[in-house]
């Protein structure tokens, strides 16, 4: 068995007030207060330098490559290059009111004191053409040495104080090894959303009894207490959106208002751009609307829970397919953008939140980065997937889109009684020139009426539509329902009129009847 190591309290300092021995002249107590807020200062103090010297590496690193660019132009073009340096670099100082900038000089000032500072030195000062050119040259390389020394001593600096520090063990050292917390759950807020869950549900319904269904006219109603309307069917689609609608989740006010939430994607990267630009710079991201979605989340907890099984990000996406199909572009990549979001936090573990938008701050800007071409690239491909769909129904023949699919209303020519079987008498030409009645239709009507009602039976005949007239030529029941269906309800409702107006309907029975006993 292992022996427990305790050799990480060596560092630790324990002060017993025991132990400590003053002069009998002064008193114990106010010394061991000035010894600990000495310790204290001092502690300060080093914290202050160390602060200082990182800085001050950080600006070496700014400077260096500066130096460097001003090296190899004066190379090349000479004092000329220079002298146009130091302008540029005056002017730019002047447009600020010769103020430093608010935390000190800027790269710039302290390049150009550096300038002002060779130019003003004896081995350039008198000097001419290439002779000035080389000192000038000179005098930047050393000054460039000076710079990469001064960078080796600051980092040994801070390696001895870290290392110093590291020694012994203080309030400023320590980090939570594990933290927990409970937050009351929001009763009232879940029992909105169940609510809201159930109307938008029963609303769905609601419509999916109203708007999937075919009517069909009954031409020989029995009497007049039959209803012109037949029965209704439910198109073949209606099961399969049923199904879709149980799976798909439904989108709560909370998800709405979480999606809505200003964007973290900057509003200059456009809506085509599949992945970030080149020129795209973590380090000028706004944090507002992370700090906004994080505030948003901690005060709409469900929106966590259900997206433990996928739920949210699902109904997100969902929405963003249908808000793409509209037309809101800007909309669709909002939902897309909230709903990863929510999906890395729950692929994050327990502590996905904090993790999440700690990552999202990080100064190197790769996971934010990441993120970012996530949402791009996935709205891409919804924006793609609509525009195929779009392009699709587009080449579709016109006839297509009002064949009486699923949920259109049509006109169907259907009999009541079902031995009873619709025919057509479909006219053959206008009214002959020579008619000869006989029975009893030379008693009740003359020659010149039967003439106008086949005239006007032609005429009506000839206004329908072409597709309608080669179909009531082949007298069948079907073709002729078939052109019915792809016509709008109210001018399908006048053409069968005008059937029955022009006697083109006919109805007969295949009934048999007994009629011996007569």
């Amino acid at each position: 068995m292992s022996r427990l190591n305790y050799s990480k309290w060596d560092n630790l300092e324990l002060s017993d007030d025991s132990d400590v021995e003053v002069h009998p002249n002064v008193d114990k107590k106010s010394f061991i207060r000035w010894k600990q807020r000495d310790i204290h200062e001092k502690r300060e103090q080093r914290k202050m330098q160390l602060a200082g010297l990182r800085a001050e590496r950080e600006t070496n690193g700014t400077l260096g490559p500066m130096i460097d660019e001003i090296i190899n132009s004066t190379k090349s073009e000479g004092h000329t290059f220079f002298s146009r340096e130091v302008s540029r670099l005056t002017a730019d100082r002047a447009s600020r009111g010769n103020q430093d900038g608010p935390n000190g000089p800027t790269p710039n000032d302290m390049i150009l004191s550096l300038l002002l500072q060779i130019n003003e030195d004896p081995t350039v000062k008198g000097k001419q053409g290439a002779e000035l050119d080389e000192a000038l040259a000179v005098q930047l390389r050393g000054h460039r040495v000076k710079l990469d020394e001064r960078t080796k001593q600051i980092e040994a600096e801070i390696k001895t104080m870290e290392e110093e520090d590291k020694r012994k063990i203080t309030s400023d050292g320590l980090r939570d090894g594990f933290n927990t917390g409970y937050v009351a759950k929001r009763e009232e807020e879940e029992k909105e959303e169940e609510e809201a869950k159930t109307k938008e549900k029963a609303s769905k319904g609601k419509a999916k009894s109203t708007s999937s269904t075919t009517t069909y006219e009954t031409i020989n109603a029995p009497g007049p207490s039959a209803s012109a309307a037949g029965p209704s069917s439910t198109t073949p689609d209606s099961d399969a959106e049923e199904s879709d609608d149980e799976s798909t989740p439904d989108l709560t006010p909370a998800m709405k208002g979480f999606a809505l939430l200003p964007s973290c994607i900057p509003a200059t990267i456009p809506l085509s751009a599949e992945a970030l630009p080149a020129t795209f710079t973590p380090k000028a991201l706004s944090g507002q609307p992370f700090s906004a979605a994080l505030d948003f989340l901690s005060t709409h907890k469900a929106l966590l829970r259900s997206n433990n099984q996928g739920n949210a990000t699902d109904a997100m996406l969902v929405e963003a397919f249908q808000s793409q199909m509209r037309g809101e572009k800007k909309r669709a990549r909002q939902f897309v953008e909230k709903g990863l979001m929510l999906q890395y936090l729950g692929k994050l573990g327990p502590d996905g939140v904090n993790l999440f938008f700690r990552r999202m701050a990080g100064q190197d800007g790769k996971a934010v980065s990441v993120f970012f071409n996530d949402v791009l690239s996935t709205y891409v491909r919804i924006s793609k997937r609509c525009e195929a769909i779009q392009a699709e129904e587009a080449s579709k023949p016109a006839g297509d889109a009002t064949s009486g699919g699923a949920g259109q209303e049509q006109i169907q020519l259907v009999a009541e009684d079902p031995s009873t079987v619709i025919g057509f008498d479909v006219p053959e030409g206008p009214a002959p020139d020579h008619i000869e009645l006989e029975g009893e239709a030379a008693e009740q009507l003359g020659v010149e009426q039967v003439r106008a009602y086949l005239d006007r039976r032609w005429e009506l005949f000839q206004a329908f539509p072409e597709e309608m007239k080669e179909a009531l030529k082949t007298k069948e029941l079907e073709k002729v329902n078939e052109v019915l269906g792809k016509m709008q309800v109210d001018v399908a409702e006048e053409l069968v009129g005008k059937l029955d107006e022009a006697g083109i309907l006919s109805f007969s029975s295949n009934e048999v009847r007994d009629e011996t006993g007569k």
